[in-house]
């Protein structure tokens, strides 16, 4: 019988999602079980859920100062808003395991981690928690999470002055698809994605919504004097798309402006610098894909983390708005050692067999647990 693996998201951020689904696939592909990716804050409450979505998209974009406030209340001990969370969540807890039956479960967001402690007392499942950025918070840890993957040793001691016990810990990386530590042959890629094989090449994102000053970045570029190629990646925003590109043709910058796309690896994988927010997937593709990193504005809390630990390591460089970002970029077109240094940081920090390692360790536990229960 395939062992039954529920790997639960939720829609507040794209990388809880992403991660999720990256688990999921290599489960059902290479170890033989049946993994289900559920969004558990819908399977919840679809109009909640829909309403923090939204309300997440506008507070980073247009309010972070409040987003950062209700991240710090939200990171306290016993905060009435995770009370709340989790009160919602066990209504239809009862109803999610009698549906799908999992034999363990993962969580990549800290409400789902929350419920599946709660009632873990009625329903023992041998679980693990996924942190998905590259600082720890005490929002994710609850007393019946097994397990608890983080992305570098770091946050593994960050944990245990937290109060978890170094048996439950274990340094994974955070998984994403594997075509991100793909190689390959950067001039052919290039051409067959219609860029210039011998030009410097900046790849511009923003997360999904493209939230961020892209317009106002990509307007200023056309002040560096070296010769370069812009690649913007606008995700679902067709407004932004729509801008990006007028100002491309204004200003007469080589490259292209593309929307929604499948192949983001080989995005990376052509390019020589990313101008980004510091969202915790996106930045592990860069790390997988050899990217260093310009971090501009990065949404207070997590992404602020997740800037920090990337700049202490030498993989990226963090600038305050677009002023600093030309100043920085044009040092380092101008300085291609320090780029290269930069490319070395990234591929020490990325760990492509994330993936493998946590579903490696979920089978280990399951199997322990069953052994435990006298079942094997």
């Amino acid at each position: 019988m395939k062992n039954r693996l529920l790997i639960l998201s939720a829609s507040i951020g794209a990388g809880h999602v992403k991660a999720a689904e990256a688990l999921a696939k290599a489960y059902n592909e290479q170890f033989g079980g049946e993994a289900v990716h559920l969004d558990f804050f819908r399977y919840a409450s679809p109009t909640i859920s829909r309403w923090a979505e939204q309300a997440y998209y506008i507070m980073t974009k247009h309010t972070p100062g409040v987003y950062k406030l209700l991240y710090d209340i939200e990171d306290r001990p016993n905060s009435p808003t995770k009370k709340m969370e989790v009160h919602l969540g066990t209504k239809r807890y009862k109803d999610l395991i009698k549906e799908y039956r999992p034999d363990a479960i993962i969580s990549t967001h800290f409400l789902p981690a929350a419920v599946v402690s709660h009632m873990y007392q009625r329903f023992p499942i041998p679980n693990g928690v996924l942190l998905t950025d590259y600082i720890s918070h005490p929002m994710w840890l609850y007393p019946n999470n097994q397990r608890f993957f983080v992305a570098h040793a770091g946050m593994a001691e960050e944990l245990k002055r937290f109060g978890i016990e170094e048996d439950r810990i274990r340094v994974t990386g955070i998984p994403v698809r594997p075509c991100f530590a793909q190689k390959f042959d950067r001039r052919q890629l290039r051409a067959k994605l219609k860029l210039d094989p011998e030009l410097v090449t900046i790849l511009l994102m923003s997360g999904g919504n493209a939230i961020g000053p892209l317009v106002e970045v990509l307007s200023a570029l056309s002040r560096i004097d070296k010769p370069f190629q812009i690649v913007a990646i606008t995700g679902r925003n067709r407004k932004v798309f729509r801008e990006l590109s007028r100002v491309r043709r204004a200003v007469g910058l080589r490259g292209r402006i593309l929307g929604y796309v499948e192949n983001v690896h080989e995005w990376m994988a052509i390019s020589d610098l990313l101008i980004s927010k510091a969202g915790g997937l996106t930045v592990t593709e860069a790390l997988n894909s050899g990217l260093p990193m310009l971090i501009i504005r990065p949404t207070p809390g997590q992404e602020v983390g997740n800037t920090e630990f990337l700049q202490q390591a030498g993989a990226c460089l963090p600038v305050k708005n677009v002023k600093e970002l030309i100043g920085a970029l044009d040092g380092l077109l101008n300085n291609p050692e320090q780029l290269r240094m930069m490319k070395e940081s990234t591929l020490r920090l990325a760990r492509p067999n994330a993936t493998m390692d946590i579903l490696t360790e979920m089978e280990a536990l399951l199997e322990a647990s069953r052994q435990q229960a006298g079942l094997i």
